[in-house]
């Protein structure tokens, strides 16, 4: 047992993540606290996302004496903070903040990001943190770090492992040394006993029957016995922005920013269209596909003072969060690779108790329902397909039996490639050759003769939406009696490693699974998907009149887009969008014997689209789209189409320069002469590419690079500059 003194001073630990990997360098962060300093978790408080902590707690720490925050923030987007610290952020920007906010708080960052987007971007939530924090009177103690996705052997963890030993920790031992920061003395702790305070009680009160198989589990989380443990465990994984509907699933807005955070049970929408829209024998498969929203998991709604309901369900560029499923494949070859004792349960109902011990906070980071079977838990609340963490590896290590031929060599491994010196092994065993949960606890077999397992954790991906709200209310797209209608585009992730090792994505293989339902009044529940709907990066899309409208000239303000790949998703939400207010308010329909070419200079103005992909006969997503709006010239298009070239590629920051004339002319006069707007989505690569190219040729025309950066950033701040991308 361990005892603190009253005057112990407790750090405060958070992360801002959208993937999880700020959250594991802080659970790395965490252990080594203890095994290196001795800080045991009485002096540790938060452990949690930065909304999950609440902006209001996290504002009150800067009023308490001798307050320590540590923090690890990661980079979304173009230089965007993570969803997970959204409601904090706009708190922490407020103008009423006293500039004393902080006086009392110390700190520490640690910044993670991808050098691929470029220097501007480049950990820049992170930094912005540390600076607003730094207004606002909190001292750092150590200079803060960076964590690079790119960096060799390890990526941001390599990275985080320099900034402990190097920063952090001494700065911590010479504060413990002068007594500034009063901790346990170590000869009076004790190690993480009892698997680090177990969070959570599990028992099995029921064994399953013989028809309790595998298709069971797939359904169980809609079984009326389980529905409503798992909507509660559904409802800790809602994105902070997530929008609010009402029982009639219409779209509820709200001018209190307090209230943008409220969690809520995911929508369930039905898989209507399902359709591959690359070639058949093209390497790549990317499907389009049609969801029907017409209801969500039972639950209360958070009320909403002041709530009004809007009727367009979702905004032209907004997301769609999937929470998938894992194949039942997956979840059996799982069980075999467990002890025995755990196998045996799979199908039984348990019972999760959380210890009355932990705080709110650590029970949000561990959301399981609280009844349900084990089959049913890997099933839909388990990613057992992510990549195990280095501090997940040293996790498993301590249940290595040793009693096991290979036991204590196991353990001796694990631990090996969690530690810094071993980030190369890491990087070839994991990263390289891509090995799961099931991968890692099939090769070190001598876990299964102990009773226990990781703690897997749920992680949620992300795919943009690819239709108009407006659009698809219009007669041209089938219409939903009841809900409403989303498009995605969904790449699927699948390969082999270097040494042959077959791979695929959680969320698109599981997408693509999907049977559409073609009678949508009756369905056994497989078509089923939970999701809910979130702003993405373009929610200021430009939808003004011009006084005189002409055919080709409608809005006040023109918009390019450039895209690779699937990121034409949410670019075709905007151009659909903006056909759909120009129908709407008269304009003629897309029915034309008009045509012109590709390109063409005397096409439309309004919405030009830079559009890349590798071929035009295999991957030119909605091809037949651009084409129609072509012949009606509502649509300028500018395709650089890779590997259709005689020499050479043509990408689509090559093909943006040489547009209008070359040396970048297309971008000088939309932006400076047209006051355009331009929307960007895609690979990270492309993106930083496609921006160097704006500034170049802003910059040659401005006269300077920092003026073209400066103009970049006021139509940033405006909605008229966004990047969405990805790594």
């Amino acid at each position: 047992m361990t005892s603190t003194t009253n005057d112990a001073r407790p750090i405060t630990i958070l992360w801002a993540t959208q993937s999880g990997r700020a959250k594991a360098c802080a659970r790395r962060t965490i252990r080594l606290l203890h095994s290196s300093l001795g800080i045991t978790p009485n002096n540790i408080q938060g452990q949690c996302s930065f909304d999950d902590f609440g902006a209001d707690g996290f504002l009150s720490l800067g009023q308490q004496q001798n307050s320590l925050l540590l923090m690890f923030v990661s980079t979304t987007g173009d230089a965007e903070q993570c969803t997970s610290i959204a409601s904090t952020w706009a708190k922490l920007l407020s103008k009423s903040l006293p500039h004393t906010t902080f006086q009392h708080c110390q700190f520490a960052l640690f910044a993670l990001g991808d050098r691929a987007y470029g220097p501007d971007a480049y950990c820049a939530a992170g930094r912005k943190v540390a600076a607003r924090l730094n207004q606002l009177s909190a001292i750092p103690i150590c200079t803060l770090g960076y964590g690079d996705d790119g960096s060799l052997n390890g990526g941001v963890f390599a990275d985080l492992d320099v900034w402990l030993e190097g920063q952090l920790f001494p700065t911590l031992k010479a504060m413990i040394g002068g007594g500034q920061l009063k901790l346990l003395d170590a000869s009076c702790s004790s190690a993480l006993d009892d698997k680090e305070i177990k969070m959570y009680t599990v028992k099995a009160i029921r064994q399953a029957d013989a028809a309790e198989n595998e298709n069971v589990a797939l359904h169980e989380w809609q079984n009326e016995r389980y529905q409503q443990h798992y909507a509660n465990c559904f409802k800790h994984s809602c994105p902070t922005t997530a929008y609010q509907y009402n029982g009639d699933i219409k779209r509820r807005i709200t001018s209190n920013a307090n209230q943008l955070d409220c969690k809520t049970h995911p929508l369930l929408g039905r898989v209507s269209v399902n359709n591959r829209i690359t070639a058949d024998d093209w390497m790549q498969n990317t499907r389009h596909i049609r969801i029907n929203v017409l209801s969500s998991m039972k639950g209360d709604a958070p009320t909403l003072s002041g709530a009004s309901v809007t009727e367009l369900p979702y905004q032209a560029g907004d997301v769609a969060t999937i929470l998938p499923s894992n194949p039942s494949s997956l979840v059996s070859r799982f069980l075999s690779v467990l002890p025995t004792a755990i196998r045996s349960i799979a199908d039984g109902t348990i019972h999760i108790q959380y210890n009355q011990h932990h705080t709110q906070t650590s029970m949000n980071n561990h959301p399981w329902p609280q009844y349900c079977t084990l089959r049913g838990l890997l099933t839909h609340c388990a990613d057992i397909q992510s990549l195990p963490e280095r501090e997940d590896l040293f996790a498993l290590s301590s249940f290595c039996n040793p009693n096991h031929e290979d036991g204590n060599d196991h353990r001796e491994k694990l631990i090996s490639l969690s530690e810094t010196s071993g980030a190369a092994l890491y990087g070839d065993y994991i990263i390289r050759e891509k090995r799961n949960w099931v991968d890692v606890l099939y090769d070190f077999d001598s876990i299964r003769f102990e009773e226990g397992g990781a703690k897997l954790t749920l992680e949620d991906l992300h795919f943009s939406i690819a239709s108009s709200p407006s659009f698809i209310q219009m007669n041209r797209s089938p219409t939903v009696s009841n809900g409403f209608a989303l498009e995605l585009c969904v790449a699927v992730v699948e390969g082999s490693t270097p040494f042959g090792r077959p791979y695929t994505g959680c969320c698109s293989k599981y997408l693509e699974s999907i049977s559409p339902c073609s009678d949508q009044t009756t369905s056994d529940g497989s078509d089923i998907v939970r999701l809910w709907i979130h702003p993405g990066s373009f929610s200021n899309l430009p939808l003004d009149i011009r006084e005189n409208p002409s055919p080709h000239h409608y809005f006040t303000t023109p918009v390019l887009y450039v895209g690779a790949g699937t990121g034409i998703a949410p670019l075709r939400s905007l151009i659909l969008e903006r056909e759909a207010i120009m129908m709407q308010n008269g304009a003629t329909s897309i029915s034309s014997s008009a045509t012109t070419v590709e390109g063409n200079r005397d096409g439309n103005d309004d919405n030009i689209l830079v559009f890349g992909c590798r071929s035009k006969a295999k991957d030119y997503y909605y091809g037949e789209e651009w084409e129609e709006f072509v012949k009606t010239k509502r649509l300028r298009i500018i395709p650089a189409f890779s590997r259709d070239q005689k020499v050479g590629k043509l990408y689509v920051q090559r093909a943006l320069r040489e547009a209008g004339g070359g040396s970048g002319e297309l971008i000088v006069q939309h932006i400076l002469e047209h006051n355009g707007a331009v929307y960007i989505a895609g690979g990270s690569k492309m993106a930083r590419a496609v921006k160097d190219e704006i500034v170049e040729a802003l910059t040659n025309t401005l006269g300077s690079e920092k003026t073209a950066k400066k103009l970049l950033n006021k139509l940033k701040r405006t909605g008229k500059f966004s990047i969405e991308a990805w790594s």
